[in-house]
């Protein structure tokens, strides 16, 4: 992926994550069943983050960074948001190099949540049409995912972001 330098250079690549998402989404149904809650850009050094967040605080209405499994994590709502087939994505997680260095810089997720389902509802109707669903435990919290590439997935999670940072970290 080539480097993100400038605003459009962000939006123009996201594009193509956008496209693989929306074609999940109508492949499965999923349209009206799903809120688009995140997605996530990993970072490959500490540089690349500091230059995307840096790139950002002018479109972005705030910027919130935190410290989860020993790296940064600034999370970001954008001012001009992504459309997809299931609603506009707002906010963008932007994931700095891991301590292990095994992260290369792209886009690497995005999380959706049930509207109108439950999440057991929601993990059991994607396994029933056939998605590889994989759950997957971290100390921060546990989601079903499913792999659309080797380096793009869709999340399931329970709780939209911002919930979880103001529940967990501003209380």
């Amino acid at each position: 992926m080539q480097e993100i330098k400038t605003i459009q250079d962000f939006y123009n690549q996201s594009s193509s994550l956008i496209t693989t998402f929306n074609t999940f989404i109508e492949k499965n149904s999923l349209e009206s069943t799903v809120l688009v809650d995140h997605f996530c850009y990993k970072c490959g050094s500490s540089e690349t983050f500091e230059s995307i967040r840096k790139l950002l605080e002018s479109e972005s209405y705030f910027i919130y960074q935190s410290i989860i499994s020993n790296r940064r994590i600034a999370v970001i709502k954008l001012k001009k948001g992504i459309e997809t087939t299931c609603g506009t994505l707002w906010f963008l997680e932007l994931s700095d190099q891991k301590p292990d260095n095994s992260q290369i810089n792209s886009f690497d997720h995005v999380e959706i949540l049930g509207n109108g389902v439950s999440y057991e509802e929601l993990v059991n109707s994607l396994t029933e049409k056939g998605e590889n669903v994989i759950e997957t435990k971290r100390p921060h919290h546990t989601t079903h995912d499913i792999e659309l590439s080797d380096k793009f997935s869709v999340k399931l999670s329970r709780v939209p972001l911002i919930n979880k940072i103001k529940t967990e970290e501003m209380m």
